[in-house]
């Protein structure tokens, strides 16, 4: 098939770059023609998602001479209906089909479910390839072509291949939205450095302003005011930031050995190599799995950690964790048997 991969908004979090570019090349590997094309103008910020697409703009994605449309990412939010509805229906209305690849929830909520459900029963998806569990159990009741699969960049390595660094020993801390934590020497602790071992203790005033909202973590990274290391336990601290658009140095380069690009390739060259992952982005941590590295996600409530449960890895949150090495091929073959199988003449169920 011809298909167009939506993707984009990589300044605004990373991450969408790296489940992007992966799912690219697993839907080439499959025999498809992908090209990528930008996303909707709604997502620039959660401001615009309410109000939908701006009436000015002029929607490529409606007029795409392709086959499908695919989707990748915690696509299911309760502002779905307002981004994407008008758009399904002009290319249904051209025999254009959708699909979506390492599809999720955002907040896991009904309202979500309600809203994909109501342009789903109108326009089912070709596919829909879910990212965990929970989304495709939720998903199945109004997606009877479904598969449950994992994130679209655990496929990260079959892209890329990470420079080497000629560098010291490195852990990565990165925490673009909420303050990083200062590292306690414990006996006991769960995270370990350069055989010594540490406890995580976070600012509680500061913690509690970064998580009103991302305006206020922006504030709250101004007024962290603590001297954070350049090295713990023989190793190097690097810095990625997640978030770099709006470019805020202030922010940004607040910390020694900051990261910070408007592109991918920097980023994984950086996790690839890290002896260790702290983060409260999950796909700082998906990064550094796949690359055979160890992560621990420092983000509290956040449902989102549920792809981690799919590969086998929930207690993420609990202690720095290691993939199966044999877990992503295996889910990569799936995955290629599921995408070699697709055709717009052809539905899959």
């Amino acid at each position: 098939m011809k298909i167009a991969l939506v993707s984009g908004f990589w300044g605004q979090n990373i991450g969408n770059a790296f489940f992007n570019i992966a799912g690219k090349e697993c839907l080439e590997a499959a025999g498809h023609d992908v090209r990528f094309i930008q996303d909707q103008p709604a997502y620039w910020t959660f401001r615009n998602e309410k109000r939908g697409n701006f009436s000015n703009a002029w929607s490529v994605l409606d007029k795409l001479d392709v086959d499908c449309v695919v989707l990748q990412g915690p696509i299911l939010t309760k502002n779905f209906g307002n981004i994407w509805r008008s758009t399904i229906e002009r290319l249904a209305a051209r025999g254009v089909a959708w699909g979506v690849l390492s599809g999720a929830m955002r907040k896991y909520t009904e309202e979500e479910l309600q809203v994909f459900g109501e342009v789903a029963r109108a326009h089912p998806p070709l596919f829909f390839s879910s990212r965990d569990d929970v989304t495709a159990e939720r998903v199945r009741t109004v997606v009877p072509q479904l598969r449950s699969g994992i994130d679209s960049a655990f496929f990260l390595p079959y892209t890329y291949t990470p420079i080497p660094l000629d560098t010291e020993p490195y852990c990565t801390f990165n925490f673009d939205h909420y303050p990083e934590p200062t590292l306690i020497p414990a006996p006991e602790g769960r995270v370990q450095i350069g055989g010594q071992r540490f406890d995580t203790e976070f600012p509680s005033h500061i913690d509690a302003l970064a998580h009103r909202s991302k305006a206020h973590a922006y504030i709250a990274s101004a007024i962290d005011r603590r001297e954070h290391p350049t090295h713990i336990a023989g190793h190097q601290i690097v810095r990625p930031e997640h978030r770099t658009n709006p470019h805020l140095p202030f922010k940004v380069y607040l910390r020694p050995n900051a990261i910070a690009s408007d592109e991918p390739w920097t980023y994984l060259t950086a996790y690839g190599s890290s002896a260790l992952t702290l983060s409260d982005r999950v796909h700082a941590c998906v990064a550094t799995l796949t690359y055979g590295g160890t992560a621990m996600l420092h983000n509290p409530g956040t449902k989102r950690s549920a792809l981690f449960e799919r590969v086998g890895v929930a207690d993420i949150s609990d202690r720095p964790v290691r993939l199966d090495p044999e877990l992503v091929p295996r889910e990569r073959a799936d995955l290629l048997d599921f995408l070699r199988s697709l055709s717009v003449s052809a539905p899959v169920g």
